[in-house]
């Protein structure tokens, strides 16, 4: 949810700072006032490329605040941790747009990328508006808008075909990969056998590399270790031994615990430290008596090193992956050189996987039209419910080309009036035909997403009567579950908001700006009039207003 917008030095939008609440918002005013670059500012917050056109005339950057309370989700929760945006009640999301070509994107002070932004904020809001209605229409998008409604990613049967594709698709690469060494594999093979060669010679063991490094530690700093060792055992066998010191101690303790028995864990200690560092002692003589420097010894190390080293920069690896990269050479020689028989062999274990994946997509494929219906129906009463009781709706399936999904092509067709042949959805001339189909879809969907704002951008162009009362019925509905920011023209949305935020713009030191504010209920009432009856308001556009916005509280 949007609780504040701050917008400085964004196009007419010179220094406006509004709170927002639950429910449902409409801006109004007249056309140009700066209700639409609200709207674009609050885009920009969702993650709009930048763009140095919107920046005031004269000023030298923008910038563009949102204090919001992110909704519970997982995915959204798992996004701001990738972030490094730590958790917390309220997220302050800032976008400054510079002349220079620069923007900072910021969450909560933690400086982040567009991309990060935009994964961050579809979780949290989305707009909509006439351009963005062609989402619906986009052929590619109705399978998406199918599986959704029926839960098919959650399902065993996806799981399994996801599994198969991915399967065949490894396969499929590796005779591809098997093919085109064929056509060069005299050439190949010399190659691979040179690489192989190269590593092998060199007999790499496993933490080999880690093993050497610690080794050559230690022979490069043995005057060190052998200076600490004889430091240590000029101290254990002084003139005054700790041990001694322990032993009069401990003797003394003796005497105490008699008389004492709190002293007795202390007695029990110096004990332990006795004994330990005696053997202390013993360690380091036999240390002392086997240290040698063996300057040969670290020479071979540090030439060994060198070999790896060089491996690594040549083939761009690590230690680990010199030897799966050896392993690979291996298995890619012994596949050259029984070529035939490997291929073969792929072969038919492509034909397999294949045949596995059709059997899996076939599955999904019927699955998808054994419950295809639901999304019909569904949508069929959404539509009736927007003032189109006579439309037609039916999901179109297909056999299509193999892909991550299976072989499913879906399209939407749709028939407005009686007696009409079905027709792709794209195909829908009417703006306002399209933005019911629009808001359909939103509203079957609004249990499906996460997002706790939903922005309509004029989305109710083109339509009136008894169509734009249902639509705003559809938006009020919407606003029960989540909150709702809306730019209508409509007087029904007015008086069915909660709030009313009036744009409006003046000349300011031969500048213009828009100012932004809440509207009081009287305010509302003029506001709604001139909606009804346009900049001359009669008594008639007043009582209409007022009966309204009774009804509008029903």
């Amino acid at each position: 949810m949007l609780l504040r917008l701050s917008v400085q030095n964004f196009a007419v939008l010179e220094n406006i700072e509004v709170d927002f609440s639950k429910g449902m918002t409409v801006l109004t005013g007249e056309s140009g006032a700066g209700k639409s670059k609200i709207i674009e500012a609050i885009g920009y917050l969702e993650g709009k490329r930048a763009s140095q056109e919107d920046i005031r005339h004269g000023k030298s950057g923008a910038v563009i605040e949102g204090v919001f309370d992110f909704p519970s989700n997982e995915k959204l929760n798992q996004l701001l941790a990738d972030s490094s945006i730590e958790e917390d009640e309220l997220y302050i999301v800032r976008r400054e747009i510079m002349t220079n070509s620069k923007s900072l994107i910021k969450i909560n002070n933690k400086m982040i990328t567009l991309n990060q932004l935009k994964n961050i904020m579809e979780h949290v809001l989305s707009i909509h508006s006439q351009s963005t209605h062609r989402e619906v229409l986009d052929k590619s998008e109705q399978l998406d808008y199918l599986d959704r409604y029926i839960g098919l990613v959650k399902e065993d049967i996806f799981t399994t075909y996801t599994h198969d594709y991915q399967a065949y698709q490894s396969v499929k690469s590796r005779k591809e990969e098997l093919e085109y060494k064929d056509r060069n594999r005299l050439t190949q093979l010399e190659l691979l056998k040179h690489q192989y060669s190269e590593l092998s010679t060199l007999e790499l063991k496993e933490d080999e590399e880690t093993e050497l490094e610690n080794e050559l530690e230690f022979l490069s700093n043995y005057e060190n270790i052998n200076d600490a060792l004889n430091q240590i055992k000029s101290l254990l066998v002084s003139e005054y031994p700790p041990q001694g010191m322990l032993y009069d101690i401990n003797q003394s303790l003796e005497t105490i615990t008699r008389y004492d028995e709190s002293y007795i864990s202390y007695k029990d200690t110096l004990t332990d430290a006795y004994y330990l560092l005696t053997e202390l002692n013993s360690q380091v003589s036999n240390d002392l008596s086997s240290l040698d420097y063996d300057s040969d010894r670290l020479n071979a190390i540090q030439s060994r090193l060198n070999q790896i080293n060089q491996l690594k920069r040549k083939y761009t690896k690590t230690f680990e992956g010199l030897l799966e990269f050896q392993t690979q050479l291996k298995s890619d020689i012994d596949d050259l050189e029984n070529i035939s028989q490997s291929f073969d062999r792929l072969q038919k274990e492509e034909k397999m996987l294949y045949d596995k994946m059709e059997a899996s997509a076939e599955r999904l494929h019927q699955y998808r039209w054994d419950r295809k219906h639901f999304l019909e129906s569904k949508l069929r009463h959404e539509l009736s419910e927007l003032e189109m009781p006579d439309v037609q709706f039916e999901i179109n399936l297909k056999e299509s080309q193999f892909n991550p999904l299976g072989y499913t092509d879906a399209e939407f067709l749709i028939a407005v009036n009686k007696g009409e042949p079905l027709k792709p959805l794209n195909k829908i001339a009417s703006g306002g035909e399209v933005s019911r189909v629009s808001l359909a879809i939103k509203t079957i969907f609004s249990d499906f997403e996460h997002d706790s704002l939903i922005i309509f951008d004029e989305i109710d162009t083109g339509v009136s009567g008894q169509v734009a009362a249902r639509m705003v019925e559809k938006m009020k509905l919407l606003s029960k579950q989540r909150q709702v920011l809306a730019i209508s023209h409509l007087p029904q949305a007015a008086a069915t908001a909660d709030f009313l935020l009036h744009v409006e713009k003046s000349n300011v030191d031969d500048r213009t700006q828009s100012t932004a504010s809440y509207l009081t209920e009287e305010e509302k009432v003029e506001e709604i009039a001139r909606m009804i009856s346009g900049s001359k308001i009669t008594e008639a556009a007043r009582l209409n207003a007022e009966e309204l916005l009774r009804t509008g509280k029903e």
